[in-house]
């Protein structure tokens, strides 16, 4: 045992001891594992044996029996493959080679062909003898060897360390380069001979898809932090790349996460998503403001070289640009209530956007710190706009135009725009360059062309067209098919109107405004085969007449359409579009401002996920801006922008390229297919098939099997638990009349039940009619789009209540009201005004134009209205309405209902009076007996969509009997009619018996009672004149004449007169029947 001289020599070999033993540790771990062992190997001591190999279960290759390595070969390489390349495997030594089998390891087995730093060389030879047994002294501070006969310890042969499990799940994106320098530098100091590969996995830090993934050494302890993507200057991140990608794609956050999700990826949070997206919406607004003052200087330079300067004696230049908005949501023309809007301003010359702006309405940060009753904190605020949606695109335009001037240093004195009459009001009234400069506004002819054919199109498919006198329904078909198949030739000879007078080389520019004028207003003439008054520069008729030449044969249909009252309607739309020829002659459209619109459209995701809360919407639209004046490079200006400068990697190149060049090949195929066009060697593109869909589409292709048997238990069973849930609603009775009508909720709690809407229709139907139609309308009939007339009183109900309120009524709106008594009965009022009165208005489509009441009644265009004998004109009390009155009075419990008729010219108001009696008698068991018979079964246990068949739906038992005695009736009416004529025939019959005639029976006309006569008296005989008519003559020796004639005068004119009795009898008798 050694003593140290001093406390610090002491210290100092006491660690160096220590770290001895550590290396001879890890190494012989190393060997365990089958690992090269780091370092370079030292040459071997004399009386050193070679250390005991492996044993086989441990799966360590034996070391290689070579010569003592050179203290100048290298240390083995970190990695394992490196490793077992420099010590390739041998076969394993006899177990005799083994110090002591079974036992514990001692210093001697720990020892190994190492050299100063403990490593093994590359090569070294396994037999190479290693040093004596040694043994820390704890007390020395050193090793001291250990005598051969003593105790000995062996290490107990183990098997193979298994690699541990990774505690990282799922997928990681890395940037590959970096990632393998940070292993490759990671240097471990300390002379333990360690690296990277002694390092074990801790903890992982996680920022969206950027990674901090942190090892720690077995060895020495060290922490290495690796970083999946670096922060460097000159790259973007992996975070603001996807944001950046998401933006450009048109997608959102939820998509990410979808795709994440499928590959099995940790993505971002939704803070840490809105983080990066405000960041890089301040890239896109720099950026596309930079593209725009770029595309103004361009748009500078072309018109100073045009000329185009204001005469303000400070050479300011002014352009034409091309104006539009556009909204965050689509209003299906029925709701403009979007929270966003935009509008983009476009040069005329450049096609390049000069000035874009958003309009917010709303802000998500501070909406919520005002819920939280809280000061928001400090952020960019997105709301800058308060009023109505639909006055945003004038907003920014005004505010575009202004800007223009400072940041251009141009005006903007003509612009191209659709049919927003707002926007022209708006400049017009605010003047942005002063009142010196006046702004004109340029209609966009394909708006204007769209608008004209849509009206012709409305007027040839109008059905409710009066038939003048003289032309057939038949001709008036034929003329509206005619005129609908000339629409678009109409339109297409207007547009080349427009571009041939626009190309007219005339001094004066009203002169051109002025032909073109009178070109669209004889293109009707010219289209339907009057060619008095055309043009020869597009009229064949009149070329041909010019040349001397046969004019072609066409049928003239002006006339016809003008008998047929279509001629006037069609003028009227051309007048609208000949008041337009001032714009039409520039030939001019907004397409350029539509592509802009487009893709914004492409970059909100078209418009389906709400982008208003923060600043996501301007993001992308600054986003569309950029691309549409960079030509599709804005992923490449907003890469350098973050990357100060560095321009993108070689993936992000070709994806731009390949964009390019689809794009640019789109275009060559699109210019060579109207060239071939031109030149007739090109087919047209096919049509889209008109055939409508197939017998697959739209519901499932039903059943042939038969619904099955009602089981009368099973049904009855369930109409009373409906009933029982109907019940229930009374408990929320109040809560319904709360309902605004025509809202979700009030269509579903109506929809099983029956309104006073039904009543009449219910009440008045016949005993054998069928109730399937009605049942099928209302439960399985599906609500299209709101008809003419349905869009008419709903908008003309609205009018008749404002006036109703003006003359003093107050109309309180009210929703759905439920019968105490029977509650699948239901009525909506149009309103209800005090405690005791409903408001029910009627707006008719067809009297709506009538100039009076009166008119209406005399002209059948009111039926339910009828004049009393005073003048007073009432409700027909057998009328629908006034079912649907006495039922709603009777569910509301009120007293009277102000009845209203309202049209454009006159207005009919009468007070009707509830009638208990007409409701017990007339309505209240028909419309139990309905609903139970006929419609409860249908919604309980519906047998229609087995087969879709109307025909499956269930009769209500009531009309299966009235049918039932209706057949009864016409059978014992068939019997009667058969018995009657059996007795006729028998009467006539015994009229022609002789016989019969004494008794009486003979037929009532005067030959018959002649003949009676000439029986009875036998002085009457019958003579035949010489002409041959058959006469009755009186002998002439008979005495009693007088008393003959009187008889005879008497019978025949007593027969007469009873057959006149018996006609008046069988007329009243049918009356009473």
């Amino acid at each position: 045992m050694a003593i140290g001289r001093g406390k610090s020599s002491h210290n100092v070999r006491a660690r160096n001891a220590r770290s001895r033993i550590m290396r001879l540790l890890q190494r012989r771990r190393r060997q365990r594992a089958g690992l090269a062992e780091p370092g370079p190997a030292g040459p071997p001591r004399e009386g050193q044996a070679s250390p005991p190999p492996a044993h086989p279960a441990a799966g360590s290759p034996a070391r290689p029996r070579e010569g003592p390595a050179t203290p100048d070969a290298p240390r083995a390489s970190a990695s394992p493959s490196a490793a077992l390349q420099a010590a390739p495997a041998a076969p394993a030594a006899p177990a005799a080679a083994r110090s002591t089998a079974g036992g514990r390891a001692g210093p001697s087995d720990l020892a190994g062909p190492a050299g100063p730093g403990g490593a093994l060389q590359p090569g070294a030879a396994a037999s190479t003898p290693v040093r004596g047994p040694s043994v820390y002294n704890f007390e020395a501070g050193s090793v001291s060897p250990i005598s051969r006969t003593g105790w000995r310890p062996t290490l107990q042969p183990r098997r193979a360390l298994e690699p541990e499990p990774c505690p990282v799940e799922g997928r990681r994106i890395i940037q590959y380069t970096n990632f393998i320098q940070q292993i490759q530098a990671d240097v471990h100091a300390g002379g333990f001979g360690c690296s990277f590969m002694n390092s074990k996995f801790v903890r992982e830090t996680q920022f969206g898809f950027r990674s901090y993934m942190y090892y720690r050494c077995s060895m020495c302890n060290k922490e290495t932090r690796l970083e999946t993507d670096p922060d460097f200057k000159q790259e973007v991140n992996v975070n603001t790349a996807l944001v950046s990608g998401v933006v450009n794609a048109g997608s959102t956050l939820a998509v990410l996460e979808s795709v994440a999700a499928a590959v099995n990826m940790p993505c971002m949070s939704k803070p840490t998503y809105g983080c990066k997206e405000d960041s890089l919406a301040d890239v896109m607004e720099e950026e596309a403001m930079n593209a725009m003052l770029a595309a103004g200087k361009e748009e500078y330079d072309l018109a100073v070289e045009a000329g185009d300067v204001s005469p303000d004696g400070k050479g300011t230049p002014f352009i034409t640009a091309i104006v539009d908005g556009q909204w965050s949501k689509r209003s299906y023309k029925n709701k403009y209530d979007a929270n966003s809007g935009s509008a983009t301003i476009i040069g005329y010359r450049t096609g390049k956007v000069l000035w874009t702006a958003t309009k917010n309405k709303r802000c998500s940060l501070c909406e919520h710190a005002v819920r939280q009753n809280k000061a928001p904190r400090q952020h960019a605020c997105a709301k800058n706009y308060e009023g109505p949606s639909t006055g945003m695109e004038a907003a920014i335009i005004l505010e575009g135009f202004r800007n223009c001037l400072e940041m251009h240093s141009f005006r903007i004195l003509k612009y191209i725009g659709d049919g927003d009459s707002s926007v022209k009001a708006r400049l017009q009234t605010e003047r942005p360059y002063g009142p010196a400069y006046t702004v004109q506004k340029i209609e966009c002819k394909n708006h204007l062309l769209r608008c004209f054919k849509g009206h012709l199109i409305a007027l040839s498919d109008n059905t409710k067209l009066p038939c003048p006198e003289g032309v057939s329904k038949q001709e008036m078909v034929m003329l509206r098919k005619y005129l609908r198949e000339n629409v678009l030739r109409l339109s297409t000879g207007v547009s080349k109107a427009s571009e041939y007078r626009g190309k007219t080389e005339v001094s004066r520019h009203f002169v051109r405004v002025e032909r073109l004028r009178n070109d669209i207003l004889n293109a009707p003439c010219h289209t339907f085969g009057d060619h008095s008054n055309c043009a020869e520069y597009f009229c064949s008729t009149k070329q041909a007449l010019a040349a001397g030449d046969a004019a072609p044969v066409e049928v003239n249909y002006k006339e016809r359409l003008m008998k047929a009252g279509l001629w006037s309607e069609i003028m009227k739309e051309v007048n609208k579009l000949a008041s337009k020829a001032s714009s039409l002659i520039f030939n001019v459209n907004n397409n350029k401002c539509e592509m802009a619109n487009s893709v914004i459209a492409q970059k909100i995701a078209n418009k389906r996920p709400y982008l208003s809360g923060r600043r996501s919407y301007s993001m992308r639209v600054h986003a569309a801006a950029l691309s549409l004046n960079t030509s599709g490079q804005g992923l490449r200006m907003v890469h350098k922008s973050v990357a100060g400068g560095a321009s993108p990697g070689e993936f992000t190149h070709k994806y731009i390229k390949a964009k390019k060049y689809a794009r640019d090949e789109k275009r060559r195929r699109s210019a060579k297919r109207k060239l071939d066009l031109q030149a007739g060697s090109a087919r047209p593109a096919p049509r889209a098939s008109a055939a409508g869909p197939d017998k697959d589409y739209g519901l499932q292709v039903a059943g042939n099997e038969p619904p099955p048997a009602d089981d009368p238990a099973a049904l009855q069973a369930a109409i009373e638990e409906f009933k029982e849930l109907l019940r229930k609603n009374l408990q929320r009775r109040e809560e319904l009349q709360r309902l605004s009508q025509g809202t979700d909720e009030w269509l579903r709690e109506r929809a099983n039940l029956l309104t006073a809407s039904d009543f009449g229709e219910v009440c008045k139907r016949e005993p054998t009619t069928s109730c399937r139609r009605f049942v099928f309308d209302k439960l399985y009939k599906t609500r299209g789009r709101p008809t003419e007339q349905m869009q008419h009183g709903h908008t003309n109900e609205i009018i008749a209540k404002e006036q109703l309120r003006s003359e003093g009524y107050e109309i309180e709106e009210c929703g759905l009201f439920i019968d105490e008594e029977m509650p699948f009965l239901g009525a909506s009022p149009d309103g209800l005004i005090g405690n005791d009165s409903i408001v029910e208005i009627k707006c008719p489509f067809t009297a709506y134009e009538s100039q009076s009441t009166l008119q209406a009644i005399e002209n059948k265009q009111i039926p339910y209205l009828e004049i009393k004998n005073e003048g007073n004109v009432k409700l027909k009390e057998d009328s629908a309405h006034y079912y649907q009155i006495q039922g709603q009075l009777h569910i509301t419990k009120r007293q009277k209902c102000l009845f209203v008729v309202f049209t454009k010219h006159w207005k009919h108001v009468e007070e009707i009076e509830r009638d208990d009696g007409f409701w017990n008698d007339l309505m209240r068991n028909q419309l139990e007996r309905f609903y139970e018979e006929a419609l409860v079964p249908e919604i309980v246990l519906p047998l229609y969509p087995y087969r879709y068949n109307k025909q499956d739906i269930r009769e209500s038992p009531s009309v299966l009997q009235g049918r039932s005695r209706r057949r009864q009736r016409e059978r014992e009416r068939r019997q009667i009619r058969g018995r009657k004529s059996r007795k006729r025939e028998e009467r006539i019959q015994r009229g022609r018996n002789r016989e019969d005639v004494k008794a009486g029976i003979v037929k009532r006309n005067f030959w018959s009672k002649a003949l009676v006569l000439t029986q009875v008296f036998p002085w009457f005989s019958w003579c035949p004149r010489p002409n041959g008519e058959d006469l009755l003559t009186i002998h002439e020796d008979n005495c009693l004449y007088f008393i003959r004639t009187v008889l005879l005068c008497f019978v025949l004119f007593g027969d007469i007169f009873a057959g006149l009795l018996d006609s008046c009898k069988k007329k009243k008798q049918k009356k009473i029947k």
